[in-house]
């Protein structure tokens, strides 16, 4: 979507548009999942550790 400068993209389901999903939306999804790993690892560094 950056590198052709789309903002919107149609969401299709049998060449029919059910929605339409934003560069916001993208962006939201992409930092929920950084912020569930950035949590599992400091739950895994706090708790066991490397090594044990």
């Amino acid at each position: 979507m950056l590198s052709r400068g789309f903002r919107h993209l149609p969401v299709l389901d049998a060449g029919k548009v059910v929605g339409v999903i934003s560069i916001g939306d993208v962006v939201k999804d992409v930092l929920r999942d950084l912020e569930l790993s950035v949590g599992d690892l400091m739950g895994y560094i706090m708790t066991d550790g490397p090594g044990g």
